[in-house]
């Protein structure tokens, strides 16, 4: 998982580090394990941990950011001097597309060449990513998939920036203004700014997950409001509930929304169950076992009071492994003494691994694909586990009039285009 971020300042005054590392930590949800800022230094164009720059040395005119959820940034980076680039899924096209760029740039005709250079991998699915130059140019690039959003936002007319998320901009008090297509992107130097199109073939659709678990609540994908989508799909899971409940809760902070919606349909309380004693971290994309039992305990310390002899309905937004869950049901009932407990998943069942990266999760590890239903709930120790149902994604999908890729759910695609 990662997210991307990029900056064409066109007041050379301006320092961009600030703005680099406030958006960086907007960013840090998809990814906290590397943070890599790519810019000019003299006459060379580098990529260094976040930590490794200044203010002074990020004063620069261009920079290409990215934060990552793992540590191993090979077909994610590739800088070669001329040109830098961040991708927010791994490719071994990248380092091809930085070579021909390069070649572009040397002969100062990269606004000339870009459109041609990825119309020649029209057959290959090249990720979104950013791309600098040495001589100060940005390149911003939507995968011809449409699996993962790309986002271009303006800092009044000083500046151009891109994003993997709406809601960065809003935090460093910029402006969205063009949320780019599959196969589009841009192109902008001191004296050229362009949009263009290398690709029409259709898409594979977002990647479903962007909308029910990657996304921030704030952010709006593509035209969507992540945080209305997922509260309908909440309502759609009471169709589900088949259990009597007193209270609801959501495993913070993602599941939230889905939990509000439960709750408004079903008439039942919602309460703050948990608190997190850190920052967020995303447990789902930890892999290792102690690790991700660790950050569940950091980020879910229960509200007693809340849940103490009460039958909750617990909502989570996804479930992978279930690591995490069957830690949070043994927490409920072993340290609050909750009576029972009824797991609610807010999206279908994760069968398959993801082909195309965008998440790095081997199919034997996942819980869906490897247990039926009553193994599973034994597993996770809880009273009863309900799955949202593919087809109640394709009527919300239907109605924000927004397609999915759910090839890792079972299917293709799902929902409408817009």
């Amino acid at each position: 998982m990662a997210g991307l971020l990029g900056f064409f300042s066109f007041e050379p005054e301006w320092s961009l580090y600030t703005f680099i590392r406030t958006g960086l930590l907007a960013l840090q949800h998809r990814g906290g394990e590397r943070r890599v800022v790519c810019s000019k230094v003299d006459n060379e164009v580098v990529c260094r941990n976040l930590g490794s720059w200044s203010k002074k040395s990020l004063g620069t005119q261009v920079a290409a950011a990215a934060t990552y959820s793992t540590r191993n940034l090979d077909g994610l980076v590739v800088s070669n001097g001329i040109v830098a680039a961040v991708a927010d899924r791994r490719s071994k096209y990248l380092e091809e597309v930085v070579e021909e760029l390069s070649k572009a740039a040397s002969k100062e005709a990269t606004w000339k060449a870009v459109e041609k250079i990825l119309r020649g991998y029209s057959d290959t699915d090249i990720p979104t990513f950013l791309a600098i130059t040495n001589r100060d140019e940005l390149v911003a690039w939507r995968t011809l998939s449409g699996l993962t959003p790309l986002v271009i936002g303006g800092y009044g007319f000083d500046m151009l920036i891109a994003s993997s998320e709406s809601s960065t901009l809003e935090i460093i008090d910029a402006d969205a203004r063009r949320y780019l297509d599959p196969a589009e992107g841009v192109y902008v130097s001191r004296n050229y700014l362009k949009f263009f199109k290398a690709g029409d073939r259709p898409g594979k659709g977002l990647c479903a997950f962007e909308l029910l678990y990657t996304a921030r609540h704030d952010a709006v994908v593509n035209g969507v409001g992540a945080y209305e989508f997922r509260k309908s799909l909440g309502r759609e899971l009471s169709k589900l509930l088949a259990s009597e409940i007193d209270v609801i809760v959501g495993v913070p902070e993602t599941a939230t929304p889905y939990a509000i919606g439960l709750s408004q349909v079903t008439g039942k309380p919602f309460e703050i169950a948990f608190v997190p004693t850190i920052a967020k971290s995303r447990s789902m994309m930890r892999l290792d076992p102690l690790e991700r039992l660790i950050s569940v305990h950091l980020k879910l310390n229960p509200v007693r009071s809340s849940l103490e002899g009460r039958r909750v309905a617990v909502v989570d937004d996804s479930m992978v492994t279930g690591a995490t869950m069957r830690t949070v049901s043994q927490m409920l009932r072993l340290r609050v003494g909750v009576k029972e407990i009824h797991l609610l998943i807010a999206s279908p069942k994760l069968v398959r691994s993801c082909p195309y990266s965008v998440f790095e999760l081997s199919q034997d590890r996942l819980i869906a694909a490897n247990l039926d239903d009553e193994h599973a709930r034994r597993y996770l120790e809880v009273d009863s586990l309900t799955w949202l149902d593919l087809e109640s994604v394709e009527k919300v999908s239907k109605i924000f009039r927004c397609s999915l890729c759910g090839y890792c759910l079972g299917r293709e695609r799902i929902g409408g285009a817009r």
